[in-house]
């Protein structure tokens, strides 16, 4: 019997009972590869002659008598010493400065052992899409301090789409060094080459997380003392209006359609008013000028960018049938817009999240994605949708047109222009401003786009494969292509049926209570305090 292998795997079960369970049938496997590989364990003589194979992995003895292995002509470990080689790789500086370590593939295990041995404080993730092959290796080292490291992921055959998880915190936004970007990545081409296009699809999602990260933490920089400054106004907001979570799962099979203020939008605008009879109107506040300048009073107006020019979007405007969503950290104008009411989701920022946590207020958590359309997908998904349509979500420039005519963001362009600054030159900046590309629309036509909205499709693309269970349409094939979302027929939506009394029942629902005043100003008055710094000491210098 392979000693190794039965001590591996019963200090497996014990880490991981339940992942145990789901790959008995891999394990069963891997036991008659364990047991044929027992002659070979034996032979610990230097040169050993003998060359057994796991699947396409060819067994050898390195010069020092420690197993070493080639796949495919490439060598995955050293043939003079592994275990040098493998300590010297996690020792690199760049490795010790890290708070945790992604291993893109294994090879035979020299590198994580030795890094849990280094490093057992540190967080350990560990990708590997192939179980038999996974188990079949358990049978060579001792993988002991692998499976008491203190803070161990193994991302086991899970589906690429779900790896980013895994690697960062999704409760907040990345505003300090977290997650992927505070990694050391090993990604080592022979520990791959066995399924190379699945990591290949993790290296992408990786690189656009990095550069989400960077775009983070370039955005704290720019408006982090904003973000302070508004949520320190608003804070009073947290005992004075009700959060979204009365609405969780209360939808029943109600539709929903998210409005954004893109150009292919127009077409739509005449058949909006009976698409709000089959369903629940979600508009982000760029496109809400539009919407009224039509008649149309949208059931939800989302809020969500804390900026002062995110308020001019709805500044001088009545919505007296419509609910706001928005966080304390909005411009604190927000706050006095006519609707029928103000609610609160959660913070994706510092201090919001820290009363809304000392004072365990359940608001609802529409999380992050870059574009207020994110939240509204969020909200949908939140109220239980199985089934939402987008129109106006182009992140592109159809006809390189940037906003539908009559948007805030239109209007504003013509209120700016001047003589030597006119409306063409405020298009062509926003056209070309963030490294314009072409794309691909629901008609298989080009159309122009540009890093910024790749990113924001990227963020649905990611979200949608999370999701499966809600499917999601487009109004508007002009629309950048988002792999997720399939095209719907103006007729279809159209022809659903009429749902006013459902709708009146959701809308009817309540939200959960504000926090105490009294216990709130408590916490106020002792703010910001150690316990905040400890949590985001970046944030020091904006107080």
């Amino acid at each position: 019997m392979n000693s190794i292998w039965n001590k591996n795997l019963e200090l497996f079960k014990e880490r991981f009972p339940q992942l145990y369970g789901l790959c008995l049938p891999q394990i069963s496997a891997s036991q008659k590869i364990a047991e044929s590989l027992t002659g070979f364990l034996l032979d610990d003589d230097k040169g050993g002659t003998a060359s057994p194979s796991l699947g396409t992995i060819e067994l050898t003895r390195a010069r020092n008598g420690e197993i070493s292995a080639r796949e495919g002509g490439a060598a995955l470990h050293s043939l003079y010493n592994p275990g040098r080689e493998a300590l010297n790789a996690v020792s690199q500086a760049e490795v010790a400065g890290k708070s945790s370590c992604i291993f893109l593939g294994t090879g035979l295990g020299w590198q994580i052992i030795e890094f849990c041995k280094k490093y057992p404080q540190k967080k350990l993730v560990i990708i590997e899409p192939d179980l038999t092959r996974f188990f079949s290796i358990l049978s060579l080292l001792n993988w002991e301090a692998v499976f008491k490291q203190q803070n161990l992921i193994l991302a086991l055959a899970c589906p690429q789409e779900s790896i980013l998880s895994l690697l960062e915190d999704g409760s907040r936004v990345n505003l300090g060094n977290t997650g992927v970007s505070d990694s050391y990545i090993f990604d080592i081409p022979a520990f791959t080459a066995h399924q190379e296009g699945y990591f290949n699809d993790i290296r992408t999602i990786i690189k656009r997380n990095q550069r989400k990260n960077e775009i983070n933490a370039a955005t704290l920089k720019k408006f982090g003392k904003l973000w302070v400054r508004n949520s320190m106004k608003n804070i009073d907001r947290l005992a004075s209006l009700q959060g979204i979570s009365g609405f969780r799962g209360g939808c029943g099979n109600l539709p929903f359609l998210i409005i954004g203020a893109g150009p292919s939008l127009e077409g739509l605008l005449p058949y909006l008013p009976e698409l709000k009879k089959r369903m629940i109107l979600l508009c982000v506040e760029t496109a809400l000028h539009t919407l009224l300048k039509a008649g149309i009073q949208p059931d939800f107006i989302f809020l969500m960018d804390p900026q002062f020019w995110a308020w001019r979007h709805i500044a001088g405007l009545r919505a007296p049938e419509s609910v706001l969503i928005t966080e304390v950290s909005a411009y604190p104008s927000a706050f006095r817009f006519p609707c029928k009411k103000i609610m609160l989701c959660k913070s994706q920022f510092p201090v919001g999240q820290h009363f809304e946590g000392r004072l365990s207020l359940d608001l609802g958590d529409l999380g992050t994605g870059g574009s207020v359309a994110s939240a509204a997908w969020n909200f949908a998904q939140f109220c239980g949708a199985k089934k939402i349509f987008t129109a106006g979500l182009d992140l592109s420039f159809p006809s390189k047109e940037t906003h539908i005519k009559g948007s805030s963001a239109e209007q504003t362009f013509h209120t700016l222009a001047r003589r030597t600054a006119s409306v063409e030159n405020f298009t062509a900046a926003t056209l070309f401003s963030a490294n314009a590309s072409p794309a691909e629309n629901y008609l298989g036509q080009k159309v122009m786009t540009d890093s910024r909205m790749k990113m924001f499709a990227w963020w649905f693309e990611a979200r949608l494969a999370a999701c499966p269970q809600v499917k999601t349409y487009t109004l508007c094939p002009q629309s950048m292509k988002i792999p997720g979302i399939e095209t719907a027929k103006l007729e279809e939506a159209l022809s659903l049926k009429e749902v006013q009394a459902e709708k009146e029942a959701f809308l009817a629902l309540e939200g959960s209570s504000p926090a105490g005043r009294a216990e709130l100003e408590q916490i106020s008055r002792s703010f910001p305090d150690q316990t905040f710094f400890a949590e985001y000491p970046f944030l020091k210098e904006f107080f």
